[in-house]
């Protein structure tokens, strides 16, 4: 028996324009083989995994940076060889760290710009430390969702595969029946 015809609407399955059944050669949202209604749920879904894997990465990018920005001026701030002002316009600004949390910026000593107290650069060092960590902690959780998306990705194109390998089976199998 071949795969039956079926009628239904596409355009909640496939991406916008009806593209991903105009690529099965249909050039209609009329009557679809289930075959075809399975493609296009498979690429619509692959092509969002796709989009938000993306997005994902973007996100990863900016993140590693601000992280390897942060650690050079946690290095500076806790040598005390930071500009002071400029490292916690850094850390309020990129980091997000609310300014209460940070010594203020006549602490600094008023001819290098620095803060010259042990304490209080441990402090601005621990406020930066502990939202360096958090940023961590997102970025590897932002790993494990990259990698769900992009198998889930995976998935959506082998099943897509699978289902255009069956319908030349049954074709295949069609055929031979009627010799």
């Amino acid at each position: 028996m071949g795969i039956q015809l079926m009628q239904i609407s596409t355009s909640r399955y496939a991406p916008s324009g009806s593209n991903a059944v105009l690529l099965y050669g249909t050039g209609t949202s009329d009557w679809l083989t289930l075959g075809q209604l399975v493609q296009a749920v498979c690429v619509r879904s692959a092509a969002a995994c796709e989009a938000q894997s993306v997005i994902k990465m973007n996100l990863m990018t900016s993140n590693s940076q601000l992280l390897d920005d942060a650690a050079g001026w946690l290095k500076q701030v806790a040598d005390g060889t930071a500009n002071w002002s400029s490292a916690r316009t850094f850390c309020v600004n990129q980091l997000g760290i609310p300014s209460s949390s940070l010594p203020g910026v006549s602490e600094a000593d008023s001819t290098t710009g620095r803060l010259s107290s042990y304490n209080k650069r441990m402090q601005a060092a621990a406020a930066m430390q502990d939202k360096m960590n958090a940023l961590a902690q997102s970025q590897q959780e932002d790993m494990i969702d990259l990698q769900t998306l992009v198998n889930r990705r995976d998935v959506a194109f082998s099943t897509a595969s699978g289902v255009v390998r069956t319908m030349g089976q049954s074709q295949m199998q069609d055929a031979a029946n009627f010799m």
